[in-house]
């Protein structure tokens, strides 16, 4: 009884004699899994070698939420190329990262949303976010879940006074909504309230928060958040964009250029 290696021999010598189109189906029938699993692997190798070998870390990271995607992701490399420079990062080791990808709320598909809160909730608790920018509703929430920067600790009163008219206002007085963990219906108690973020005096207890974007600033002409104008009201008041520095930002000076930087 002959073993598998004689086998193996005496198959080889009877393939020797046939034409080469035999020879290559004889080999990918016996060995395509073999081969397949080596290509998967090769891949895989590479694209671990090449992710390490180009990865850079974040000099600054500005997350932009619900953009029009299409414009916006060509505005964001433009962008960032231009605080790189501005920043003077040094590219072979940082990068400036701008991501315009994050949607939710507004009928937005629920799964879709999922993922972008547990994205955003991510970025967040690792303190990689530096610059937020929302329309109202989503910019509020994380202002009432004290995310973002008292604007009294990084401007002085004179810069903050040459922004009036343009300064977004948080009332610090309803934050106990999202204190109480067992309100389960907080989204629409905030919502329900009627709130001018642009007034100050309207509120028991205002903390400058952020800043409005104009409509004569780099993000207000770049349109990537014309459609706010088709959303429905919220706190009784149409929807806007507003940027703002979060507080475990891990990059303020260069935050606050950013911000002067989409302020224009």
């Amino acid at each position: 009884m002959s073993t598998l290696r004689e086998e193996e021999k005496k198959r080889w010598e009877e393939i020797k004699e046939k034409p080469f189109s035999y020879k290559l189906e004889y080999f990918w029938d016996y060995y395509k899994f073999h081969v397949i699993g080596i290509i998967v692997a090769v891949i895989i190798v590479v694209s671990i070698v090449k992710t390490i070998a180009s990865y850079r870390d974040y000099a600054l990271c500005v997350i932009m939420v619900n953009t029009e995607a299409i414009t916006a992701d060509e505005a964001a490399i433009e962008w960032a190329s231009d605080l790189e420079q501005l920043l003077d990062v040094d590219t072979d080791k940082y990068q400036v990262y701008i991501d315009t990808s994050i949607m939710i709320g507004n009928g937005i598909n629920s799964n879709i949303e999922y993922a972008a809160m547990q994205k955003l909730t991510a970025y967040l608790t690792s303190a990689t976010i530096d610059v937020f920018i929302a329309d109202t509703a989503s910019y509020e929430e994380y202002c009432q879940n004290r995310n973002l920067c008292d604007l009294r600790d990084i401007f002085t009163e004179e810069e903050l006074e040459q922004m009036a008219g343009r300064i977004y206002y948080t009332d610090a007085a309803t934050y106990a909504d999202y204190d109480d963990i067992t309100n389960i219906h907080v989204a629409e108690d905030q919502a329900g309230y009627t709130v001018d973020h642009h007034d100050p005096d309207s509120m028991e207890d205002p903390i400058p928060t952020g800043i409005f974007v104009s409509q004569d600033s780099r993000i207000g002409t770049s349109g990537i958040y014309d459609a706010l104008k088709d959303f429905e009201e919220y706190q009784g008041h149409p929807s806007e964009a507003v940027m703002g520095i979060t507080r475990n930002t891990t990059h303020l000076d260069a935050s606050i250029e950013a911000l002067r930087y989409f302020m224009n």
